[in-house]
């Protein structure tokens, strides 16, 4: 009997082990495990696009808890990973997400963000246009 160590190179087993602790995290299927509620949906004045803010929660044991904001087509289903806010989009940094629509190709968004010193590379990203919106930022805490 071959086990696995017999005859396999060192980076062959790594690459191995990677893959079974990838796939047993859930990392392969974070979309259906992650539960996202829809705190607020507000449609582009043109209908073609839709603002979103969403608490999200999933990982399993070790977890994880955000809140975040997307713009999409309205044709298209919410992405929970494409958010708009922050650096790693699985991180908590942001709440009280408030949507306003300025015009067609405006977007503000007003929200609270984490003051901490641990978070700050995290809240300093923020994506500035999407499908040809402009996206503005009000910070209000």
């Amino acid at each position: 009997m071959v086990g696995i160590s017999d005859g396999w190179k060192p980076e062959w087993r790594k690459t191995l082990f990677a893959v079974v602790i990838l796939f047993a995290s859930g990392c392969h299927d974070w979309r259906g495990t992650d539960t996202v509620e829809i705190l607020s949906e507000k449609p582009s004045p043109d209908g073609r696009f839709i603002a979103t803010s969403f608490y999200c929660e999933g990982g399993g044991a070790a977890g994880y808890c955000y809140w975040n904001a997307s713009l999409r087509r309205a044709e298209d289903e919410l992405n929970q990973r494409d958010g708009l806010l922050g650096k790693h989009k699985t991180w908590k940094g942001f709440g009280d997400i408030k949507l306003r629509w300025i015009d067609d190709s405006n977007l503000e968004i007003a929200y609270k963000q984490a003051k901490s010193e641990d978070y700050r590379d995290h809240v300093s990203e923020r994506v500035e246009s999407r499908h040809g919106i402009r996206i503005h930022y009000i910070v209000t805490n």
